[in-house]
């Protein structure tokens, strides 16, 4: 296998790792990934649409409530992996936006469950192709098998890290064990 570098910034990433050594590789690769992702050029092409600009953050709780609800605040912050407090801001910047609605809980008259409204389902679907767009743009000299094993990897790899955190939090006892979108959660 010929080893490649390929520098993305101040530091290069080897992308074929060494015996051994893969487990250091692909974090290096990730902290060049997470690098590449927070420069606002990128942000904008990834999560911007038709002149509407999300932040990632935005664009990971519109997704969640596009694939998984209506939920609580409670089972969207456990998902996010935050406080109940820190997710409260940023859904009612998403409400003002017209982007989430919120309805009381049938279940339970003291709690809301957001929903994406019809803008929101439709901003959050431009963003999404802008999105894709842009990456298809950036791995244009990949050939749609690779891009596709690397979209199935990419999945994997998300379930399995996803999977392996709430194993770790359930089995020290933690009280707070981040709840998937669509579970109830406590709240």
């Amino acid at each position: 296998m010929e080893k490649v570098t390929t520098l993305l910034g101040p530091a290069a990433v080897d992308e074929a790792p060494r015996p051994g050594d893969a487990d250091e590789q692909l974090h290096s690769a990730f902290l060049a990934l997470l690098r590449w992702t927070s420069r606002s050029a990128v942000r904008t092409r990834l999560w911007t649409g038709d002149g509407v600009e999300l932040t990632p953050t935005d664009a990971w709780l519109i997704d969640a409530l596009a694939a998984h609800g209506p939920m609580r605040v409670t089972t969207l912050a456990g998902w996010q992996g935050v406080d109940k407090s820190t997710v409260t801001p940023q859904v009612r910047r998403l409400e003002r936006a017209g982007l989430v609605d919120r309805r009381p809980d049938p279940e339970d008259g003291r709690a809301s469950l957001l929903t994406l409204s019809a803008h929101g389902r439709e901003v959050r679907e431009r963003v999404r192709a802008a999105g894709g767009q842009a990456l298809s743009r950036s791995l244009a000299s990949w050939d749609d098998a690779d891009r596709r094993a690397l979209a199935e990897l990419l999945i994997r790899f998300v379930a399995t890290v996803e999977q392996a955190e709430g194993d770790e939090a359930a089995g020290h006892g933690a009280d707070r064990r981040p709840t998937e979108p669509g579970e109830t959660g406590r709240g």
